[in-house]
């Protein structure tokens, strides 16, 4: 009796566990995983239903009837920012270019492994990468065949370069894992291969989302105090081979992160040195045109790439290095990071301290810049010459412009592009010492890429700067911009040094006191007075630039609890503060951390006040907990999204259509809008697809390039540093257009790149992502990029807001960002400035024609404007200071919103839910959180705004933020009143409705044996009872 009974309970078992498995899967599949499975498995198109009224509603068109029109102008587009990218740091004996012919031995496993880019948002369809073979063979070029098997699929194919982070940063391989010279020459007839080649070796460095590159190889196959940015010693048993067996050597270095190379000049055979960062796709390409000085098209050409990073000896020389990394506060979770060298990143230090040593001020010590710094920020060689005349110098305008005007001239022997950097050196006086206010001995105000010009072809060349970019901040007594009494020295250079020894010599310093203090090389920054103008500030300003010209908002401090107040910041005024790691905030700690300096960690103890402030969850609102305002919800306006397209932003019809939205949907579209803002049906808003990343359109967290048709992949472009490099801001426009394309081919508006973080130093992980280690040329680039992508309807996340420059630990709790006022404004938070503000596009709508009746009987096409192009914000994983970056109300509001004037979206990176909260995110100002599931508060059924009034208010305003950005987007297309939108038919919901059918027929089937059991049982039983 107990076996039958037992029977009868396994089987209801097992029917409630089909049952309540399959309601799950339903609800699960159905709301929280529909969006990912959609991109993963993918749809039939979406559509509309609806009467148009014979409206042109394609309010955003392409420029290419088919895909593979676009992939072919593509294909072309990224070649050609390689080849301008692509920067020659040495030629010693004109080695290049290379006659067409020429045979190439190409040694290294990445000669047949190319870093193209980097791991995590900003990686692609890597797999369809052009390699070295084709895109030499392409120029022109031979490439030695058996070697190249060799690597390809030979014995050398075994060995493979570790991918670096691995899963964002879940585990790390940086290996670098060479294949050693005795394996290349064992193979038969392989150093006979040699003969009559040119020898190139291809130095590859990865970089990806999750960590930062090791400061330490001993647990990589290294040795211990051996860094990643370095040669090991693999390689350079290769190179000195390499050395002593040819008589010319090409290194090409493949990284996004500036490589030590002082190592190079032991090698007299290396005659040429080429920076090649990740190219994209069609990069390689590129590198063939360059080394042969011929474009694709037969044109003569030359190098134009120039540094936008400076390449020292020593990487660990940058004050930023004494805090990178792996810091923790002891006993806590909590990781930090301290910004103590101040403004001196990149050039900003190597080229302020060299001017103190010049002048022997500011205790600048022993400093010698010629066994410092290589290559210097804004270097860079040309097959060509060029003379420089006829430099001017005008006043500033009413607006506060300055002209700066000079002919250049070909005067060499073949055609090329030559890039004009114009510098200022503002005054460093009395006031800023007491004061704490510091000032580089130069910094970048504009910049200028001449046409391709022929031998003897001149072009004159007008820059605009602008007085807004010399100003200071003054965070410890004016706390605001100011403009200060004395001369203003404005140069033009070919590099950031040349320009700072042309101002010296203006100042009446010698260029033989110049080469004394380490002008090197000497031939190449000999100052030239003639090349500097002047202006005159006559008096002290704190006024001019104290309120935004965007909104009239008062600037002033907003970050005052974001500066440590126990630690060291790096002062021009003595620079010997940061001696023997004087900057350091911490110490080392037995706690093993394998890519950090040493091996282990470093941390520093942490107070009952700190550790309350970390863990709070406010945003920093004054009206915080005070806000009394309701809204009704649900109420038909008969207003449809596409309504708002081209109206102003505080148009009072948003409040009538944000009055539709149900809460439920406003819920949803703050809480999980990943990759996609989601249908809202009262307004007739469809549901948009959103993606990464910076290197162009990718599916979900990076598996692969999106579908544009005719069987392409969206592109795979260059990095951001290689971008930068070619100091060409219409090349950055058109890549924005084409990433735009993309969008239009592949069903995508909305972008999670680029991003305009800084390299603030050379180890930092996703520097493949960022432009530079300088705020102004990250400006520039973000600004055109973003400004193609809106041009084509796509509105860009323009990103990681702000301070996000290295990935240790940076969404552990949110890593703790410790900088001064004047820092975060002048260095981090100037690219974004730039970005989102005198950025503008024309967005066309249309315009109802209404009978007599008030019935709509047709549309005329209309444009609005000047409406913003950059309306999208990707915030960030790091606090700074206490506060998470995504939910501070001074970072979102106070600066973003009251001085920018950015009206836009506000989206969090993906979600971290034990500290990244939605009401924090709401009342700092953001609008709605990067996340596809519900992973905080009640999993099942969601965020609700139910009975918060609170959040509801500031739901109201987040909800016009996203919807103000979507309408006038490509998002549009095929839209006008009383359109609907139909979501295509997922193809899983084919694998549910499979289950479902099978899983009903298995329960029936259970049911039956279930009932035929019990009935059985009761025969027994009453047969049992007579």
């Amino acid at each position: 009796m107990k076996t039958k009974k037992l029977g009868i309970i396994i089987i209801s078992v097992a029917i409630a566990v089909i049952v309540v498995f399959t309601f799950f899967l339903n609800y699960l599949s159905l709301t929280k995983f529909d969006n990912i499975f959609e991109q993963f498995i993918g749809k039939t198109a979406d559509s509309t239903r609806g009467d148009t009224k014979g409206a042109d509603t394609d309010y955003v068109k392409s420029d290419f009837e088919t895909a593979s029109d676009l992939y072919e102008y593509e294909t072309d587009l990224v070649s050609e920012i390689a080849m301008e990218g692509a920067t020659l740091l040495k030629n010693d004996g004109n080695a290049l270019p290379l006659e067409k012919g020429t045979t190439l031995s190409l040694f290294s496993h990445s000669s047949v492994d190319l870093v193209s880019g980097g791991s995590g948002s900003g990686s692609g369809s890597f797999e369809l990468t052009v390699n070295l073979k084709d895109g030499l063979e392409a120029a022109g070029l031979k490439v030695n065949e058996q070697l190249w098997n060799f690597y390809e699929s030979g014995n050398g194919s075994d060995y493979v370069r570790g991918v670096g982070s691995i899963n964002y940063g879940r585990a790390l391989d940086w290996n670098i894992n060479e294949c050693p010279l005795g394996v290349i020459l064992q193979e038969p007839g392989m150093y006979d291969s040699f003969k009559d080649t040119t020898a190139v070796f291809v130095l590859s460095r990865t970089g990806g989302e999750g960590a930062d590159l090791a400061r330490d190889m001993a647990a990589y196959g290294g040795e211990a105090g051996q860094h990643y940015l370095e040669p090991d010693e693999t390689e350079l048993e290769i190179i000195d081979f390499l050395n002593r067996n040819f008589d010319e050597v090409i290194l090409i270095v493949n990284t996004n992160n500036a490589m030590e190379l002082g190592w190079v000049d032991e090698f007299e055979n290396i005659k040429a040195v080429v920076n090649f960062p990740g190219a994209g796709r069609m990069g390689a390409y590129g590198l063939g045109y360059m080394l042969t000085g011929y474009d694709a098209d037969g044109n003569e050409i030359s190098p134009s790439g120039h540094l936008v990073d400076t390449f020292v000896y020593d990487n660990f020389s940058a004050p930023a290095m004494q805090n990178m990394g792996d810091f923790n506060y002891e006993g806590t979770d909590y990781y930090y990071v301290t910004y103590s060298e101040s403004i001196y990143v990149g050039y900003k230090y190597y080229e302020t301290r060299y001017e103190d040593v010049v002048l022997n001020q500011g205790n600048a010590g022993s400093y010698d810049y010629s066994r410092t710094v290589l290559y210097p920020f804004g270097y860079g060689l040309s097959y060509t010459d060029f003379e420089w005349s006829d430099y001017s110098v005008s006043a500033p305008d009413e607006n506060g412009d300055i002209t700066v005007s000079l002919n250049v001239k070909n005067v060499g022997g073949r055609n090329g592009k030559d890039v004009v950097q114009v510098y200022v050196s503002v005054p460093y006086t009395e006031y800023d010492i007491e004061n704490g206010v510091e000032k580089s001995s130069v910094s970048l105000v504009g910049f200028h890429k001449t046409a391709n010009l022929a031998p003897g072809e001149d072009e004159d060349v007008e820059i605009t700067v602008n007085l807004e970019d010399f100003v200071s901040y003054d965070s410890n007594n004016a706390k605001t911009y100011i403009l200060e009494d004395g001369t203003y020295y404005i140069t033009a250079a070919s590099d950031a040094h040349k320009a700072l020894n042309n101002v010296l010599v203006e100042k009446g310093v010698s260029n033989a006191d110049l080469d004394a203090a380490g002008a090197v090389p000497a031939s190449e920054h000999v100052g030239d007075a003639s090349f500097v103008g002047t202006y005159v500030q006559e008096t002290f300003d704190s006024t001019t630039y104290s309120t935004s010209r965007y909104t009239g908002e008062k600037i002033t401090n907003q970050f005052d609890g974001a500066a440590l107040t126990d630690t060291e910041y790096l002062s021009r005024s003595d620079w010997s503060v940061m001696d023997n790691d004087g900057l350091r905030y911490g110490t080392a700690s037995d706690v093993d951390s394998g890519a950090e300096i040493g091996g282990k960690q470093w941390s520093h103890s942490i107070t009952s006040e700190l550790k309350a402030a970390l863990d709070s969850d406010s945003s920093g609102n004054p009206n915080e907990g005070n806000v009394t305002q309701t809204y009704e919800w649900g109420v038909d306006h008969g207003i449809d999204l596409i309504d708002m397209r081209g109206k102003a932003y505080d148009d009072e019809d948003w409040d009538l259509l944000i009055e539709q939205i149900t809460l439920e949907e406003l819920a949803l579209l703050i809480d999980e809008s990943g990759y996609c803002t989601p249908e809202i049906k009262s307004i007739n808003k469809p549901k948009v697809t959103d993606l990464d990343g910076p290197a162009g359109l990718n599916l979900v967290v990076g598996h692969g390039s999106v579908d544009t048709g005719d069987g392409l992949k969206a592109m795979t472009w260059p990095s951001e540093y290689m971008l930068a490099c070619t100091w060409n801001v219409d090349l950055a426009t058109q890549m924005g257009e084409g990433v735009g394309e993309d969008g239009l081919h592949g069903g995508v508006v909305g972008w999670y790149g680029p991003a305009v973080n800084i390299h603030r130093t050379a180890f930092a992980g996703r520097n493949f992502e960022y432009y530079s280690e300088d705020s102004f040329i990250s400006g520039e680039f973000g600004n055109a990029v973003v400004q193609g992508a809106a041009r084509k309807g796509m509105y860009a996340y323009l990103k990681h807001f702000a301070l996000n420059d290295q990935e240790t630990h940076r969404d552990h709790l949110g890593i703790v960002t410790w900088a001064d006022e004047q820092t975060i404004r002048e260095i981090y938070l100037k690219p974004f400035e730039m970005t989102v503000t005198d950025n503008y596009v024309d967005v066309k709508y249309n315009e109802p024609i209404y009978d007599s009746n008030g019935e709509i009987t047709g549309y005329t096409m209309k444009t609005a404007e000047n409406m913003p192009a950059a309306t999208g914000i990707m915030s960030s994983f790091n606090r700074i200071g206490t506060t998470w970056a995504g939910g501070s109300y001074s970072l979102l509001t106070e600066v973003l919103r009251e001085e920018w004037g950015f009206n836009g979206f506000v989206l969090t990176d993906y979600e971290v839910s034990n500290y990244m909260f939605t009401g924090q995110c709401l009342a700092a100002g953001g609008d709605a959180k990067l996340k596809t599931v519900g992973l905080s508060g009640n999993f099942l059924f969601g965020y609700s705004l139910e009975g918060n009034a609170e959040d509801q208010a500031y739901a109201h305003e987040a909800a016009h933020h996203i919807l103000y950005t979507v309408v006038n987007s490509a998002a549009m297309n095929g839209y006008v009143h009383g359109v609907e939108y139909v979501n295509g038919f997922a193809y899983y919901k084919i694998i549910l409705i499979v289950w479902d059918v099978l899983a009903a027929a298995g329960v029936a089937v259970l049911i039956f044996f279930l009932v035929k059991k019990i009935k059985r049982n009761r025969m027994i039983k009453s047969g049992n009872n007579r």
